[in-house]
Protein backbone atom coordinates (compact mmCIF):
# COMPACT_ATOMS: atom_id res chain seq x y z
CA UNK A 1 0.00 0.00 0.00
CA UNK A 2 1.45 3.72 -1.10
CA UNK A 3 1.79 6.14 1.43
CA UNK A 4 -0.70 8.18 0.65
CA UNK A 5 -3.30 5.64 0.59
CA UNK A 6 -1.93 4.21 3.95
CA UNK A 7 -2.84 8.04 4.94
CA UNK A 8 -6.06 7.88 3.92
CA UNK A 9 -6.74 4.50 5.52
CA UNK A 10 -5.53 6.07 8.70
CA UNK A 11 -7.23 9.38 8.47
CA UNK A 12 -10.54 7.38 7.67
CA UNK A 13 -10.07 5.20 10.86
CA UNK A 14 -9.79 7.66 12.78
CA UNK A 15 -12.31 10.23 11.24
CA UNK A 16 -15.00 7.48 12.29
CA UNK A 17 -13.76 7.33 15.50
CA UNK A 18 -14.09 11.04 16.26
CA UNK A 19 -17.66 11.73 14.56
CA UNK A 20 -19.15 8.45 16.45
CA UNK A 21 -17.11 9.86 19.88
CA UNK A 22 -14.98 6.62 20.55
CA UNK A 23 -12.60 9.61 20.73
CA UNK A 24 -14.26 12.08 22.46
CA UNK A 25 -13.80 15.56 22.65
CA UNK A 26 -10.29 16.67 24.41
CA UNK A 27 -8.72 13.20 23.57
CA UNK A 28 -5.18 13.67 22.94
CA UNK A 29 -3.65 11.94 19.39
CA UNK A 30 -0.12 11.36 19.62
CA UNK A 31 1.74 10.74 15.95
CA UNK A 32 3.52 7.51 18.53
CA UNK A 33 0.61 6.14 19.34
CA UNK A 34 -0.73 6.36 15.93
CA UNK A 35 2.15 4.69 14.54
CA UNK A 36 2.62 2.03 17.09
CA UNK A 37 -1.23 0.94 15.97
CA UNK A 38 -0.79 1.47 12.23
CA UNK A 39 2.64 -0.12 12.10
CA UNK A 40 3.72 2.90 9.80
CA UNK A 41 6.56 5.82 9.88
CA UNK A 42 5.80 9.25 10.71
CA UNK A 43 4.88 10.94 7.29
CA UNK A 44 1.30 9.19 6.27
CA UNK A 45 0.12 9.71 10.67
CA UNK A 46 1.11 12.92 10.16
CA UNK A 47 -0.65 13.54 7.12
CA UNK A 48 -3.99 12.57 7.81
CA UNK A 49 -3.38 14.19 11.25
CA UNK A 50 -3.28 17.71 9.19
CA UNK A 51 -6.26 16.21 7.36
CA UNK A 52 -8.17 16.25 10.27
CA UNK A 53 -7.07 19.40 11.15
CA UNK A 54 -8.57 20.92 8.13
CA UNK A 55 -11.69 18.95 8.59
CA UNK A 56 -12.22 21.53 11.86
CA UNK A 57 -12.12 17.60 13.62
CA UNK A 58 -8.68 17.93 15.59
CA UNK A 59 -6.49 20.82 17.29
CA UNK A 60 -3.07 20.89 16.43
CA UNK A 61 -1.06 23.26 19.12
CA UNK A 62 2.79 23.99 19.42
CA UNK A 63 4.32 21.77 21.94
CA UNK A 64 1.13 20.10 23.24
CA UNK A 65 0.33 17.53 19.66
CA UNK A 66 -2.93 17.09 18.46
CA UNK A 67 -6.45 16.95 20.11
CA UNK A 68 -10.01 16.14 19.20
CA UNK A 69 -11.58 19.35 19.17
CA UNK A 70 -14.28 20.07 22.44
CA UNK A 71 -17.70 20.61 21.19
CA UNK A 72 -19.00 25.00 21.59
CA UNK A 73 -23.07 24.86 21.52
CA UNK A 74 -22.76 28.29 19.96
CA UNK A 75 -20.58 27.13 16.99
CA UNK A 76 -22.70 24.08 16.46
CA UNK A 77 -25.64 26.16 16.40
CA UNK A 78 -24.32 28.51 14.23
CA UNK A 79 -23.36 25.28 11.74
CA UNK A 80 -27.34 24.95 11.98
CA UNK A 81 -27.97 28.46 10.85
CA UNK A 82 -25.38 28.31 8.09
CA UNK A 83 -26.47 24.93 6.73
CA UNK A 84 -30.32 26.78 6.33
CA UNK A 85 -28.36 29.06 4.38
CA UNK A 86 -26.73 26.75 2.06
CA UNK A 87 -29.67 24.54 1.73
CA UNK A 88 -31.74 26.96 1.04
CA UNK A 89 -29.58 27.95 -1.90
CA UNK A 90 -29.62 24.10 -2.83
CA UNK A 91 -33.31 23.91 -3.60
CA UNK A 92 -33.33 26.87 -4.86
CA UNK A 93 -31.06 26.11 -7.75
CA UNK A 94 -32.65 22.63 -8.21
CA UNK A 95 -36.28 24.46 -8.64
CA UNK A 96 -34.23 26.83 -11.30
CA UNK A 97 -32.67 23.91 -13.27
CA UNK A 98 -34.80 21.09 -12.31
CA UNK A 99 -33.55 17.54 -11.72
CA UNK A 100 -33.01 14.91 -13.80
CA UNK A 101 -35.64 12.16 -13.29
CA UNK A 102 -32.82 9.15 -13.63
CA UNK A 103 -31.49 10.87 -9.79
CA UNK A 104 -34.70 11.65 -8.19
CA UNK A 105 -36.37 8.35 -9.15
CA UNK A 106 -34.38 6.06 -7.48
CA UNK A 107 -34.01 8.62 -4.82
CA UNK A 108 -37.73 8.49 -4.58
CA UNK A 109 -37.98 4.29 -4.40
CA UNK A 110 -35.43 4.40 -1.92
CA UNK A 111 -37.34 6.18 0.37
CA UNK A 112 -40.33 4.52 -0.41
CA UNK A 113 -38.50 1.24 0.10
CA UNK A 114 -37.35 2.47 4.17
CA UNK A 115 -41.20 4.40 4.72
CA UNK A 116 -42.97 0.95 3.59
CA UNK A 117 -40.56 -1.31 5.84
CA UNK A 118 -39.12 1.38 8.65
CA UNK A 119 -35.48 -1.23 9.24
CA UNK A 120 -34.11 -0.62 12.62
CA UNK A 121 -31.06 0.93 11.26
CA UNK A 122 -29.70 2.27 14.13
CA UNK A 123 -26.56 4.91 13.13
CA UNK A 124 -27.25 3.87 9.40
CA UNK A 125 -29.79 6.46 9.58
CA UNK A 126 -28.01 9.46 10.29
CA UNK A 127 -25.60 7.94 7.28
CA UNK A 128 -28.95 7.74 4.52
CA UNK A 129 -29.86 11.01 5.73
CA UNK A 130 -26.56 12.93 5.03
CA UNK A 131 -26.56 10.86 1.89
CA UNK A 132 -30.14 12.22 1.17
CA UNK A 133 -28.92 15.87 1.52
CA UNK A 134 -25.61 15.41 -0.14
CA UNK A 135 -26.82 13.86 -3.06
CA UNK A 136 -28.92 17.10 -3.39
CA UNK A 137 -26.24 19.51 -3.33
CA UNK A 138 -24.72 17.45 -6.09
CA UNK A 139 -27.14 17.82 -8.24
CA UNK A 140 -27.51 21.78 -7.51
CA UNK A 141 -23.96 22.00 -8.94
CA UNK A 142 -22.66 24.15 -7.27
CA UNK A 143 -19.21 22.67 -6.04
CA UNK A 144 -18.20 25.21 -3.24
CA UNK A 145 -21.40 24.93 -1.60
CA UNK A 146 -21.51 21.24 -1.72
CA UNK A 147 -18.35 21.76 0.25
CA UNK A 148 -19.21 23.52 2.72
CA UNK A 149 -22.47 20.93 3.62
CA UNK A 150 -19.70 18.67 3.53
CA UNK A 151 -17.48 20.26 6.14
CA UNK A 152 -20.38 21.36 8.42
CA UNK A 153 -22.20 17.42 8.02
CA UNK A 154 -19.09 16.05 9.33
CA UNK A 155 -19.24 18.75 12.41
CA UNK A 156 -22.92 18.02 13.61
CA UNK A 157 -23.13 13.73 12.96
CA UNK A 158 -23.03 13.78 16.40
CA UNK A 159 -26.30 15.74 16.49
CA UNK A 160 -27.71 13.56 13.81
CA UNK A 161 -26.61 10.20 15.56
CA UNK A 162 -29.13 11.81 18.37
CA UNK A 163 -31.85 12.77 15.61
CA UNK A 164 -33.55 9.75 14.33
CA UNK A 165 -33.34 7.56 17.29
CA UNK A 166 -36.89 5.41 16.63
CA UNK A 167 -39.39 4.39 14.09
CA UNK A 168 -41.92 7.56 14.47
CA UNK A 169 -39.03 9.88 13.49
CA UNK A 170 -37.80 7.89 10.98
CA UNK A 171 -41.01 7.80 9.37
CA UNK A 172 -40.98 11.39 9.74
CA UNK A 173 -37.33 11.61 7.89
CA UNK A 174 -39.04 9.32 4.93
CA UNK A 175 -42.25 11.28 4.69
CA UNK A 176 -40.04 14.41 4.63
CA UNK A 177 -37.93 13.63 2.11
CA UNK A 178 -40.38 12.33 -0.13
CA UNK A 179 -42.60 15.58 -0.20
CA UNK A 180 -39.31 17.22 -0.55
CA UNK A 181 -38.45 15.51 -3.70
CA UNK A 182 -41.94 15.75 -4.65
CA UNK A 183 -41.60 19.46 -4.43
CA UNK A 184 -38.41 19.69 -6.51
CA UNK A 185 -39.79 17.76 -8.84
CA UNK A 186 -42.91 20.26 -9.36
CA UNK A 187 -40.27 22.98 -8.93
CA UNK A 188 -41.92 24.38 -6.24
CA UNK A 189 -39.87 26.13 -4.30
CA UNK A 190 -41.24 27.94 -1.71
CA UNK A 191 -42.89 24.59 -0.98
CA UNK A 192 -39.27 22.41 -0.92
CA UNK A 193 -37.56 25.84 1.43
CA UNK A 194 -40.20 25.37 4.00
CA UNK A 195 -39.27 21.55 4.25
CA UNK A 196 -35.83 22.12 4.58
CA UNK A 197 -35.89 24.89 7.30
CA UNK A 198 -38.60 22.58 9.01
CA UNK A 199 -36.34 19.88 9.04
CA UNK A 200 -32.95 21.57 9.91
CA UNK A 201 -34.67 23.77 12.81
CA UNK A 202 -35.82 20.41 13.80
CA UNK A 203 -32.49 19.07 14.40
CA UNK A 204 -30.98 22.13 15.53
CA UNK A 205 -33.45 21.89 18.73
CA UNK A 206 -31.60 18.07 19.31
CA UNK A 207 -28.17 20.54 19.76
CA UNK A 208 -28.33 20.00 23.87
CA UNK A 209 -29.80 17.13 24.15
CA UNK A 210 -27.44 15.56 21.43
CA UNK A 211 -24.46 17.38 23.20
CA UNK A 212 -25.03 15.79 26.61
CA UNK A 213 -26.22 12.02 25.44
CA UNK A 214 -22.92 11.89 22.78
CA UNK A 215 -20.88 12.95 26.09
CA UNK A 216 -22.29 10.32 28.72
CA UNK A 217 -22.06 7.10 26.26
CA UNK A 218 -18.41 8.55 25.23
CA UNK A 219 -17.39 8.95 28.68
CA UNK A 220 -19.80 5.01 29.55
CA UNK A 221 -17.74 3.60 26.51
CA UNK A 222 -15.87 0.20 27.37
Amino acid sequence: MSGRSRSVDIYNTLYNRIITWKYPPGQRLTEEEVCAEFGVIRSPVREALNSLVSSHLVLKEEHKGYTVRRIDLREVNELYDTRLVLEEGVVRLICEHGMDPEILQPMREHWKSFLENLPSLGAQSAVEDELFHKTLADVAGNLVMAEMLSEISQQIHFVRLSDITDQSRFRRTCEDHLELLDALEKRDCDKAIALVKRNILWGKEKVDDAIKEALFHAHHMD
